[in-house]
């Protein structure tokens, strides 16, 4: 216990001082020296949650004497005015989340008034009217933020800028009286200019709808670049920019390792903060049973950003306590555009994968595909010892087995988009997977006593032969209306999913000096597999006056399976079926759930309390029904203290139900020493989630608490000493629970290099059970740490490397392994940035993913190491292709819709 204290101690400390974090210790300056405006803004972002809109060129430039202490309580025009208005800049209130910035329009030089120490710009008697107007496409579509400009009829003087919003409006505020006129500018668009129109006097001017004609000639991308962080922090989520990461090679599990508190187990199973997580791709729910396969085939370069969601609301599912939303590249540009990838990768084997992948728009249509092909070699290897004879403890039995799977994955995505109107997209979406893993599965076990010479080994030739099939088909509609107070998505998904799987295992039993024992009959399995999923779902946001949000939704998920084994063996001088070993077996699940949302936002306080209930319905033909109903409740507290300090507290109850093959009484053998078992007698599990939050500066901590009832684990539950067969099932154990603190800490420490860390610097589990009839408990410290570091050596070339740690962990009642390793990998951006190259490596310094689980059980004793291929170098190529542009139009206000992004 000492042992771990000591380095979740070392951990924390390395956390704060590994990285030049010792930037938190701030001098005390009797002086406010100038700062960038750049860096004011993004201070300001921080403290209102409110985005920045401007022109580079008009703010780069400037710098501001800048203390937070002088502007605290001070709303954020206060501040503006006051910031901005020695510079001759202005700014405008596009919505509740945007602000526009950009030059002061000449005007005659007045008084000023104080306000304390600020001085602000008198406000001019005579300014009492505005001008209004919408900016639309020749599609009567709106077009968002354009600059729209004021100018004085007579001799064109600048008098307002303004942008428009989400609909296409714009105003003009505290306008003089007199002529003016109005120029538009947009991206594509000719530029136009209103006729002269009059302000002041008993009418205000009304303003007929601007329709801008479309540009004839070719238009060059417009290239946005930006200095945002790789990881972001906001709310009760990261965000992981991952679209230029130098780690973004190979498929997106690889690149969910590098993903702060994520963590990629062997056996290809992913957590966030060690919960059981939901994966979404694009917003729409995946069914677990096709997951793996899906991740194993996505392109990491065709991610844009993953969102870690540590503390999901009553709107997702009560079965996750964590959701990963995976958010894939598609262009928002009119015209077409592509980009086509290449990856490799290799250490004793070798993996390599080519991919395509493009996006339509044209008017109100949008048309994305992707496809791709994954060939190569997969390794995977399993040692376990059993000592499991009370009559001589030193007895044991060794199962070494190791599966080389040649893989051939083929994967299709295609979704297509169309806007009904302004505020209206319906969608279509569909994945299609088809995989073939065959290849060697040989298994060698060995019988005697411990530290001496095997007195026997059972040698077993296996191999198989597996194909799978999956695919999703999704509907989905959108509704954004009045200003986006009122939004409504409605989707339905159906996911079939087929597996075919051939092992046949053909063995010899030998004795000390290798000669021939016995042959035992040669048996075959074969398992089948049909899952279907549906899903329909209606989610509805409506947002009122003081900050009042209400959410709510409905969802209703049908699953039917069928499953059959068909076991065979030739003791009889031919194939025949064993029925003991052999099953057909049909469940249907059904899952009802509705939640509410209510929140409430006050100046530095967010309340939040939603709840969501789940009603459940099993049935297994022929052997048991199972129905029950449950309550979900979340809360959370959020108080912002200033720009700076920002605390909350959270609570969430989930839920784990069995996966649907384990409610079945099956009996597998693993091998002709293992079987296991289904156990109808399984019930759900629960987790109650309890964190507390702070951000401190750029320092993120987290205090999480987990108290489970019935956690489900796979254990021994029959020994036949005789035949030394063990017998497993999976079966629900008393209690385990689980606090930890979980710290992230982004710097930036220079405009070249960027670090990012994160982990776990002290944690604490424990689990109790019965085993075999008899109770045992389990408890241990825990930590762990990952730190990325990013070298920008040019605006071509990037370097990142990562490196992490975990300590041994208490998982269920087995002991489990830590790891540590290094990757890295380079980063150069080719032609202009339409290609991309990326060389690295993962698991480089130490051996990875050789995992030792040991389990301890009077009679039963087992150590497991799990290993797979490690050291791997790999390569990845991207070229985007494609051009943007906008085609005329002869019908000037038609219907067919464009919908134009910037």
């Amino acid at each position: 216990m000492r042992k771990h204290l000591k380095i979740g101690l070392i951990n924390l400390v390395c956390m704060i001082l590994f990285s030049p974090a010792v930037a938190m210790v701030r001098q005390i300056n009797p002086t406010v020296t100038p700062q960038p405006l750049v860096k004011v803004l993004s201070a300001l972002i921080a403290q209102f949650k409110v985005n920045f809109l401007y022109e580079d060129a008009n703010v780069k430039p400037h710098k501001v004497n800048y203390d937070a202490s002088l502007y605290k309580g001070k709303s954020i025009s206060q501040v503006l005015n006051s910031l901005l208005g020695p510079l001759n800049l202005s700014w405008y209130k596009v919505d509740e989340q945007n602000y526009s910035i950009f030059p002061k329009p000449a005007r005659a030089v007045g008084d000023t008034q104080q306000i304390g120490a600020l001085k602000l710009p008198a406000q001019d008697s005579l300014a009492r009217d505005q001008v209004q107007g919408r900016v639309l496409d020749e599609h009567q579509l709106p077009l968002i933020y354009i600059k729209v400009t004021l100018l004085t009829a007579a001799d064109s003087t600048l008098v307002q800028n303004a942008l428009t919003d989400t609909t296409g409006n714009f105003t003009f505020t505290a306008i003089k009286a007199g002529t003016y006129k109005i120029r538009i500018s947009a991206v594509g668009k000719y530029p136009y200019t209103t006729k002269p129109f009059t302000v002041g006097g008993a009418v205000r001017p009304a303003m007929e709808p601007i329709a801008m004609r479309a540009s004839e000639e070719t238009l060059k991308e417009v290239k946005i670049t930006s200095s945002r962080q790789l990881v972001e922090s906001k709310g009760d989520r990261l965000i992981y920019n991952v679209e230029n990461s130098a780690m973004a090679a190979g498929n997106s599990l690889q690149l969910l390792r590098s993903a702060p508190f994520v963590r990629v187990g062997a056996d290809n199973s992913v957590s966030l903060q060690g919960k059981k997580t939901m994966i979404l791709i694009d917003g729409k729910p995946v069914p677990d049973v096709s997951l793996e396969n899906i991740l194993q085939t996505m392109p990491a370069g065709n991610i844009q950003k993953i969102e870690l969601i540590t503390h999901p609301s009553a709107k997702y599912d009560a079965s996750y306590g964590a959701v990963i939303n995976i958010i894939t590249k598609k262009s928002q540009v009119e015209g077409f555009k592509g980009n086509f990838r290449l990856d490799g990768s290799t250490g004793k084997y070798a993996n390599g994968s080519t991919n395509l992948s493009g996006t339509y728009k044209r008017n109100r249509l949008t048309i994305y595909a992707n496809g791709g092909i994954i060939k190569g070699d997969n390794f995977f290897g399993v040692t376990s010892t059993r000592f499991q004879d009370p009559a001589d403890p030193s007895y044991f039995m060794s199962n070494n087995w190791k599966r080389l799977s040649h893989n051939n994955m083929y994967s299709f995505q295609g979704s297509i988009d169309f806007q009904l109107s302004e505020n209206q997209t319906f969608g279509l979406f569909a994945d299609a997977n088809h995989y073939k893993f065959k290849g060697p599965w040989g298994t060698r076990n060995e019988f005697g006593k411990e530290n001496l010479r095997p007195d026997s080994a059972l040698i077993t030739d296996a191999d198989f032969n597996q194909t799978v099939w999956s695919s999703t088909y999704n509907l989905n509609y959108h509704l954004l209306s009045d200003s986006g107070k009122h939004d409504l998505t409605v989707l339905t998904t159906f996911t079939p999913w087929k597996r075919n799987m051939f092992q046949k295992f053909p063995s010899a039993l030998y004795n000390a000096s290798g000669e021939l024992i016995q042959t035992p009959p040669v048996y075959q399995n074969r398992n089948q597999a049909a899952i279907d999923v549906y899903i329909v779902q209606a989610d509805y946001a409506r947002q009122f006056q003081k900050s009042w949000k209400l959410e709510t939704g409905l969802k209703y998920q049908q699953t039917n399976s069928r499953t059959s084994v068909n076991y065979e063996d030739d003791r009889s001088g031919q194939m025949q079926q064993v029925p003991e070993f052999s099953s057909h077996n049909t469940l249907q699940e059904s899952i009802g759930a509705a939640y509410g949302i209510l929140s409430k936002g006050w100046r530095n306080i967010k309340l939040q309390a939603g709840v969501r209930l789940e009603d459940t319905k099993a049935d297994f033909a022929g052997h048991f029904r199972q129905h029950y109903t449950n309550l979900f409740p979340t809360f959370l507290y959020q108080h912002t203290v200033n720009k700076d300090i920002e605390v909350s507290a959270s609570y969430k109850k989930t839920i784990s139900r069995a996966p649907y093959y384990e409610l079945v009484p099956y009996l597998v053998a693993i091998n002709q020493y293992t079987i296991e078992q289904g156990d109808p007698a399984l019930v759900p599990a629960f987790d109650n989630i309890y964190s507390l939050n702070a951000n401190v500066y750029k320092l993120s901590l987290s205090l999480s608490y987990t108290k489970n009832k019935g956690l489900i684990g796979l254990f021994p539950v029959k020994q036949d000493f005789a035949t030394k067969v063990t017998y497993y099932t999976r079966q629900n154990l008393k209690s385990a629970s689980d606090i930890s603190l979980y710290l992230f800490y982004p710097l930036q420490i220079n405009d070249w290099w960027e670090t990012i860390n994160s982990g776990t610097p002290i944690g604490y589990n424990k689990a109790e059970g019965l085993v075999l009839g008899r109770k045992y408990k389990l408890s241990a410290f825990h930590s762990d740490f990952k730190t990325s570091h990013i070298f920008k050596f040019s605006t071509r070339l990037k370097f990142q490397i990562d490196a992490y740690y975990w300590t041994d962990y208490v998982q269920d009642l087995s002991n489990n392994s830590g790891n540590k390793n290094v990757d890295a990998s380079f980063l150069l951006n080719l032609w202009e940035g339409k290609g991309q190259l990326r060389l690295g490596g993962s698991e480089l310094v130490f051996k990875r993913n050789d995992y030792l689980i040991t389990r301890n059980y009077g009679t039963f004793r087992s150590a497991e190491r799990i290993n797979t291929d490690s050291k791997r170098v790999y390569v990845g190529f991207t070229y985007k292709f494609g051009k943007s542009h906008v085609q005329k139009n002869d019908t000037k206000l038609g219907n067919e819709d464009a919908l134009k992004r910037l």
